[in-house]
C-alpha cells in the first residue's frame, strides 16, 4: 500500500459464536520492556460485517471465521504476512523424500497451547495432537474445510472422513516432536495447506477434559462480548521478533460487528475503531468530506492508504496515526501479531 495524504484535490478527483467452552484467566499481565525501536501495549480495534460463524478450524466456511481463527490458532506451517512465503510455525523444520510425497516435521520444543482456567491448557504442543486434530478435520461436518486441505491429499484420509477406516494412516507420531505425513501423489501446495487455519493444531487434552475444549497456540485467547469480540494476548506465544520482543505487541484485539462500511466509518471517526479497510471512496465520499481536516497537514491524525494488491478496483483503507505493522498482503491474511500501536 502507499500512503496519500487526504485533500480536496484527492477528493474532487477520486473521491454468536462460542469460542472456549473454558474462560480466559483474566489476570493482569505483567508490564513488559520494548526491545529494539518497537512499541508494545494498547488495544486494536477493527470491525468485519458479520460475526464468524465458527472458530472451530475444522468447520470453517466463510472468511471472517478463517480471518479471527488466524489470530488464535497456529499450524505446523504459517505464512509469512508480507511475502506470503511458508514459514515454520509449531514445526520448526521439516524435510521430504525426492518422491515428494513423505515428509516429516520436527516440532519445537516448548511450544505450549495458550492457559486458561481448563486445567488441560498451556500444555506443551507433541505430535500425538497434531495427530489428534487432523483426525478432527478429516472427521469434520463442514465439508470445505475437509476438501480444501486433505481430501485426496493424505494417505487414508478419505477412508478416516467416509468412517471406514478407525485409523488416519497417512499421519503418525514418529516420537513426541516428530510427525510423518504420506501424501497419495507429489502435491507442491501442500506446505501452504499445512498453513491455513484451517489446519491448525488444537490440544488433545483440553478437548477430551474440559467439555471439547478448543484451545489453540496461536497469538490471541478469545473471549466474546456482546456485538464485540475480545481477544487478549497469549503471553505463551512461542514466537519473538529480531530484538527478542515476545509477539504479539498488542496486549488486545477487539473485533466489531458492523454491517456496514458507513457504520464502520462512523465507528472509526468516533474513536471506537483504529482501521477501516477496503473502501471504495464514491459511496462514502460525504463521510470522507467531513473530516478532510484530520487527514491533512505535516502530522494527520488519519492516514490513507491505496490498497495496490486490488488489481483493477480503486481500493483504500484508513487508520490512525501511531498504528504500524498492518498486513498488506495480496490474500488479505492477517496476521495481528505484528500490529503496534505508536505513541506520539
Amino acid at each position: 500500500m502507499r500512503s496519500i495524504q487526504f485533500s480536496a484535490v484527492l477528493l474532487v478527483f477520486s473521491i454468536s459464536v462460542t469460542f472456549f467452552s473454558c474462560k480466559h484467566d483474566k489476570k493482569p499481565a505483567p508490564a513488559r520492556e520494548a526491545k529494539g525501536d518497537v512499541s508494545l501495549g494498547g488495544t486494536f480495534r477493527i470491525s468485519e460485517s458479520v460475526a464468524p460463524a465458527t472458530l472451530d478450524p475444522y468447520e470453517i466456511e466463510d472468511g471472517v471465521s478463517s480471518r479471527l481463527a488466524t489470530q488464535i490458532h497456529c499450524g505446523l506451517l504459517r505464512l509469512d504476512p508480507i511475502t506470503l512465503e511458508v514459514v515454520p510455525g509449531l514445526a520448526e523444520s521439516w524435510s521430504a523424500d525426492e518422491a515428494g510425497t513423505s515428509y516429516v516435521f520436527h516440532l519445537r520444543k516448548g511450544a505450549k497451547f495458550a492457559a486458561t482456567t481448563c486445567e488441560q491448557s498451556g500444555a506443551e504442543v507433541t505430535a500425538q495432537d497434531v495427530v489428534f486434530s487432523f483426525e478432527k478435520l478429516c472427521a469434520a461436518t463442514g465439508k470445505k474445510a475437509y476438501a480444501s486441505t486433505f481430501e485426496g491429499r493424505v494417505v487414508g484420509a478419505d477412508l478416516y472422513h467416509n468412517g471406514s477406516s478407525g485409523e488416519l494412516q497417512g499421519v503418525r507420531a514418529i516420537d513426541d516432536y516428530t510427525i510423518s505425513i504420506e501424501l497419495t501423489k507429489p502435491d507442491p501446495s501442500f506446505l501452504f495447506v499445512l498453513a491455513q487455519p484451517t489446519t491448525a493444531i488444537i490440544s488433545k487434552a483440553a478437548y477430551d477434559n474440559c467439555e471439547s475444549a478448543i484451545v489453540g497456540a496461536g497469538p490471541f485467547v478469545p473471549g466474546s462480548e456482546g456485538n464485540e469480540f475480545v481477544l487478549t494476548r497469549n503471553p505463551g506465544y512461542f514466537i519473538s521478533d529480531a530484538f527478542g520482543n515476545q509477539l504479539p505487541y498488542i496486549d488486545t484485539l477487539i473485533v466489531s460487528i458492523l454491517q456496514t462500511k458507513e457504520l464502520q466509518l462512523e465507528a472509526f471517526f468516533a474513536g471506537k475503531l483504529d482501521v477501516v479497510e477496503k473502501l471504495h471512496l464514491d459511496p462514502v465520499r460525504n463521510i470522507l468530506e467531513q473530516h478532510m481536516a484530520d487527514f491533512s497537514g505535516k502530522d494527520p491524525n488519519y492516514i490513507m492508504e491505496r490498497d495496490d494488491n486490488e488489481a483493477g478496483t480503486e481500493v483504500y483503507s484508513i487508520y490512525r496515526k501511531g498504528v504500524a505493522g498492518l498486513p498488506d498482503n495480496m490474500l488479505g491474511y492477517c496476521d495481528n501479531a505484528y500490529v503496534q500501536l505508536k505513541q506520539h
